[in-house]
């Protein structure tokens, strides 16, 4: 069973170096990111009458920004962008930046 141990008026906080090394064993591991483009509801109806050029609309508006998630939770937002012949993601946001080590 673990103790907890209540800081003391002398403890000091967590260096942002001491982070940095905690985490140095897996600055290599590889993560899944997705880019949410929207969401849409329909019953099962409507899903199964889909075919080949059907238009499903989105509850997001044109020229809102994409949910970049990691594990259902929201990391970053950022705009589509085209680089070349493939798209991109220009992030303008960091979500909760406190959080992100």
């Amino acid at each position: 069973m673990a103790k907890r141990l209540d800081r003391t008026a002398d403890d000091k906080a967590v260096s942002f170096e001491a982070v940095i090394a905690g985490v140095m064993p897996f600055i290599d591991t590889s993560m899944h990111l997705e880019v949410q483009l929207g969401s849409a509801r329909m019953s099962i109806r409507d899903l199964l009458d889909l075919e080949t050029g059907s238009l499903v609309e989105l509850k997001k508006s044109a020229g809102e920004p994409m949910d970049v998630l990691s594990k259902n939770r929201v990391l970053m937002r950022g705009e589509v962008t085209v680089l070349e012949d493939n798209l991109g993601l220009r992030i303008t946001e960091i979500v909760d930046p406190s959080r992100r080590v």
